[in-house]
Formats: structure tokens, C-alpha cells, sequence
């Protein structure tokens, strides 16, 4: 909750506090609560320190004379429901990035492995860009140490078979990306060679994007989906990974900001071209119409953007 203030915070609830006590404190600062029971349900389930992220929005801002106080006629339901609202976003875009991930196993795999051979990426010098590195940290060797963890964590069946079998340690890549993080697969397409990252793109039939644009877009996503699976807020994140922006390259406007979830779904969006994105995002919108479109970064023509307007 990097909006909190958690010193307020610690100052108001540094002591056990129950669930009609916290009530209290929300009628104090003048939250409606309609059913005090419905409330106690609620704050069972879900923590009261996570539910305090979705305050924010309905509260007058932190600089203000009434920090902490709700604006006039908010309800507890009011921030329920903008909570369920980024849990079902959250939820989308989860769905759809694992999508992109399996997609992004095979092709990997087969793209790379048809060139190299299935263990070129550990024994072929000239495989992938072994000399890359950021800053003063190779990062063919961070792969590699990411990916020995991740091995290490596996509990597959098929990764004791082939050490078994074949008496080796390293693993031949189609069995390497079944293991391997989005994030770690991210790495590996900035690792491969041009003409393989340009096959991928192809895939994707995104031929007239840059390589570096698209590298950046699949850390990016990586970053969110972590934010998906620590079920942290989304919805009006700014996102500290930012999305780059090719000009070249027929996307949004130069006007959408780069660091908002609408970006980030955008993305996906233009990537899995195939699937029902649009449609179950439109969907989402007419069922909580309440929500603030501007807060996620989403455009008053977004529709008429590409990808959007192309699906």
C-alpha cells in the first residue's frame, strides 16, 4: 500500500484492535456502515490493513485539514466494491498472462531449439548473447543462476526422469521453459539472437515493432503479474516497471500513460490478438460503472485505439 500512510497507521492501531473497534474507527471518520454484521463477514476475509489501500480514494486527500475522514455519502460498499472490482481485474489479466507465458514456453523452445539444438543455449558460444550485460552483470549468467534455482525448486517428474535417464544436470531446453518464471523467460528472449526474436515477433505478427520496445514490454508484463499473484491493488497502480512507447509503431497515442494498467493491458492485448481481451474488458467496465476510468488510465476513445479498435 505505497499511498498509506502508515504512520498514521501505526499510531492509530499499534494496539489489538477487534472488528467492532474498527468499525468504530471507520464511523468516526464518517464511513456509512449500513450492517455492522455484513462488515464483521467481510473483514474476516479480507484484512483490514489490505482493504485500507481502496480508503484512499474516497477519503480527502492526506495534505487536507480532513486526512483520513470519507468524503460525504461513502459507504462500506462503496470501497467493497472497487475491491472486487480490482480482484476481477486482477483476475483478467492473471488468465491472460498465463496465456502469454505457455505460448511464450513453446515458441522459445521450438524457435531456438530448431537452430541450436535443444542444449545449444549451454553449449553453443555463439547461441545467444553471451557478451550482453547490464551495468557490470552478464546476463547470460544471471539467467543461468536464476534458472538453477528455479530447477532446484522444481518438483517435476520429468526433470528427476531426465537426470535419471541421461545422467546430466543441465536440462535440454523444451524441458528448461516448463520450469522457468515469466520473468526468466522475459530474459531469455533478450538473450536470443535478432533473427530469432524477429521469428518470434513474427508469431505474434508483430513485425514492425521494435526488438528492444517488445523486450521491454515482455519485463514489464512480468512485473504485473507479480503484482497479480502478491494480490496487491492494481487498478490504479502506478506502475513503478513503465511500458516504452514506439512511435513508429501503430499503439494507443503518445497521450496514454505508460505506467497505468490500461497500458499494461494493451499489451496483452496486442499480443494475443486471437482472444476475447476486448470483450471481457468491456464487460468488466459495464458491470462497475462506479469505477474511475481516468484512475487506471484509460482514454475517453480508448476503443478507437489501436489495438482496440482493430479487435
Amino acid at each position: 500500500m505505497l499511498d498509506t500512510d502508515w504512520e498514521v497507521l501505526f499510531v492509530n492501531y499499534k494496539n489489538f484492535k477487534t472488528h467492532n473497534e474498527l468499525i468504530e474507527i471507520l464511523k468516526q471518520r464518517h464511513l456509512i456502515i449500513k450492517d455492522e454484521s455484513s462488515v464483521i463477514d467481510f473483514l474476516k476475509k479480507v484484512h483490514y490493513y489490505r482493504l485500507s489501500a481502496y480508503f484512499i480514494p474516497f477519503q480527502y486527500p492526506k495534505d487536507s485539514d480532513k486526512k483520513d475522514i470519507f468524503k460525504d455519502n461513502v459507504a462500506f460498499e462503496d470501497i467493497t466494491n472497487l475491491y472486487y472490482f480490482d480482484c476481477e481485474l486482477k483476475k483478467l489479466i492473471f488468465s491472460y498472462l498465463q496465456q502469454l507465458e505457455l505460448t511464450l514456453r513453446a515458441q522459445i523452445s521450438h524457435i531456438h531449439s530448431q537452430k541450436y539444438n535443444p542444449f545449444g543455449y549451454i553449449q553453443n558460444q555463439n547461441s545467444i548473447k553471451r557478451e550482453l550485460r547490464n551495468k557490470n552483470i552478464f546476463l547470460f549468467y544471471e539467467f543461468i543462476t536464476k534458472a538453477q534455482k528455479e530447477k532446484q525448486r522444481a518438483s517435476e517428474d520429468f526433470i528427476k526422469h531426465i537426470k535419471d535417464k541421461y545422467k546430466i544436470d543441465d536440462l535440454p531446453l523444451w524441458a528448461l521453459v516448463e520450469i522457468l518464471s515469466f520473468g526468466s523467460l522475459s530474459k531469455f528472449f533478450k538473450l536470443m539472437q535478432l533473427d530469432e526474436q524477429l521469428k518470434l515477433l513474427e508469431f505474434f505478427k508483430m513485425q514492425n515493432i521494435r526488438v528492444g520496445i517488445f523486450e521491454n514490454w515482455l519485463e514489464s508484463l512480468s512485473y504485473v503479474r507479480n503484482i497479480c499473484a502478491h494480490h496487491a491493488r492494481l487498478w490504479n497502480k502506478n506502475l513503478v516497471k513503465k511500458f516504452r512507447l514506439d512511435s513508429n509503431y501503430d499503439f494507443l497515442h503518445q497521450s496514454v500513460p505508460t505506467n497505468k494498467i490500461f497500458f499494461a493491458l494493451s499489451v496483452l492485448a496486442e499480443i494475443l490478438k486471437e482472444y476475447s481481451i476486448k470483450l471481457e474488458f468491456q464487460a468488466l467496465l459495464a458491470k462497475y460503472p462506479s469505477i474511475s476510468k481516468e484512475s487506471m488510465g484509460i482514454p475517453q476513445n480508448w476503443e478507437n485505439l489501436a489495438p482496440w479498435s482493430n479487435l
